[in-house]
């Protein structure tokens, strides 16, 4: 996936980019974006709900 996410990680308390992104649907119907922190020695799991 080419489409740049951020989110903000609560490990590392910084608004940063989502690596390895996955688009899921959540059972109430709305989408989110899954993946992990891209700064150093984090490696945090982050979720953004996008629509």
């Amino acid at each position: 996936m080419s489409v740049g996410f951020q989110g903000f990680c609560m490990k590392c308390k910084s608004y940063v980019d989502i690596d390895n992104p996955k688009m899921i649907t959540m059972r109430n119907g709305r989408t989110r974006v899954a993946g992990f922190c891209t700064s150093k020695k984090c490696g945090g799991r982050i979720s953004k709900i996008v629509s």
